[in-house]
């Protein structure tokens, strides 16, 4: 007699790349699912995502609230009582306080925890720290309410059971992978950087734990032998940080880009010295994956995952050191070896991280919740 397969549902509201990583990651997640004989997935997405082709396949249910409204609450409650899923993922920490069924969690990092304070916000202080206590408050929720743990990285599984005394058996770590584009597409040959050459690419926010100033005294120590390339979306932050470069006088050797599409930022990463990750707390550090699949060396600070993720296949250095930074970047100008052999390494270490790998793992997690 054929068993009745369970229902898992996901909460796909965050789906794709205009919600940055987290929506990365959901769509990557659901993008890799291999069909499985012990669970059928359902999703829960916005309106907006009604005729997405790559969801077509997945029977959906629609929440009209973004998963930060108090609403949502409510709506997502009454969508799970109509669905009676066996199991729930939720790919962040905003999980149904209310829903008592099983429930795996997504964490994908507690950087707020460690970078916080009004200079890390554009809002009133007292607004600020009102919203800090409410994301304490529901992150230790989520964790101490979740049946699984997922993070990305075994620093973050560290880092939860000390901070929550959770057992390590309710966490998995899950690597993510780096976006078919990176891997496939060759780089334009006719393109030209915005920048002279040499140059090195930062991408990413310009939140204070980004560590930018240590990069940008590090670029004013080369003195016009290496310039930086900034890609980043406009924002509050980044007004500071070109205040900052003008204040340094450094200006002259820093070029923002704003925000460069995936198929530009391949070729521009391509004709760089190198990717520079000067973050003082990641996630998981998919930027620096991104420049190795496309032949580029990457520059890290050794700091929180960024050691576990990169491994050998990256030129490390003291975080808040912008000497030792300038002296990384100059041996990558200057040292050919080293810097093909870190091409080559980074390339092979690319190839361990993989989407569907993540997709296969997530699913075992989901099968081991599901039997207990």
């Amino acid at each position: 007699m054929k068993h009745k397969k369970f229902k898992v549902c996901i909460d796909a509201r965050l789906w794709g790349t205009k919600h940055t990583g987290i929506g990365r990651y959901i769509e990557n997640l659901i993008d890799n699912f291999k069909a499985s004989s012990e669970y059928e997935i359902v999703l829960i997405v916005p309106p907006d995502l009604t005729n997405e082709p790559k969801l077509k396949e997945f029977p959906k249910y629609y929440a009209r609230f973004h998963p930060y409204a108090l609403l949502s609450q409510f709506e997502i409650l009454f969508l799970l009582i109509r669905i009676q899923p066996d199991l729930i993922h939720i790919p962040h920490f905003t999980i149904p306080v209310l829903w008592p069924g099983k429930m795996v969690v997504t964490i994908h990092d507690l950087i707020k925890h460690f970078s916080k304070g009004v200079e890390t916000t554009t809002r009133n202080r007292h607004v600020y720290w009102f919203k800090y206590v409410g994301y304490l408050l529901i992150v230790y929720t989520a964790i101490k309410r979740a049946n699984h743990l997922i993070v990305p990285a075994k620093y973050w599984k560290k880092i939860i059971i000390q901070k929550y005394h959770i057992s390590s058996d309710k966490i998995s770590v899950t690597y993510e992978g780096v976006t078919k584009q990176y891997l496939i597409q060759k780089p334009d040959q006719n393109f030209k950087p915005l920048l002279p050459k040499p140059y090195v690419v930062y991408t990413g926010n310009l939140y204070p734990h980004k560590n930018m100033p240590t990069l940008f005294k590090a670029i004013k120590l080369l003195n016009g032998k290496v310039n930086l390339a900034v890609v980043c979306a406009r924002s509050v932050f980044s007004g500071r940080a070109e205040q900052y470069i003008r204040n340094e006088k450094v200006s002259n050797y820093v070029k923002f880009l704003g925000f460069v599409p995936d198929n530009e930022l391949i070729s521009l990463y391509s004709q760089s010295l190198s990717l520079v990750q000067p973050s003082l707390i990641e996630g998981f550090g998919l930027t620096g994956l991104e420049a190795m699949a496309v032949n580029t060396p990457v520059i890290a600070a050794r700091a929180s995952c960024l050691p576990e993720i990169y491994q050998n296949a990256a030129l490390f250095f003291e975080p808040l050191d912008e000497s030792d930074l300038s002296k990384k970047i100059l041996l990558l100008l200057h040292n050919k070896k080293i810097r093909s052999g870190l091409i080559k390494k980074g390339v092979k270490l690319v190839n361990k991280f993989s989407w569907r790998k993540m997709a296969k793992e997530t699913g075992e997690v989901y099968i081991k919740v599901l039997r207990e």
